[in-house]
């Protein structure tokens, strides 16, 4: 039987999370819940969605069950 390989759906950031949305990290630890707080984006940067704390994420995300998903490229 032939595998199939599906793309994953990938989102910035700063544009798709919202308050009080749960970012996990890639074991599915949650990492933080967004807090309202965003760096808006400039040619250098994709965006910031600060999570509360000293927390904060940039770059992709993958939309999962129950909320956002670190992409494997975050820094």
């Amino acid at each position: 039987m032939p595998r199939i390989a599906w793309a994953r759906n990938l989102y910035n950031a700063y544009h798709h999370i919202k308050k009080g949305d749960k970012v996990y990290d890639e074991n599915n630890n949650l990492f933080g819940i967004a807090d309202g707080g965003y760096a808006r984006c400039t040619q250098h940067s994709p965006g910031t969605v600060f999570l509360g704390g000293k927390k904060f994420v940039s770059g992709d995300v993958e939309k999962i069950e129950n909320g956002w998903k670190l992409h494997s490229n975050q820094s």
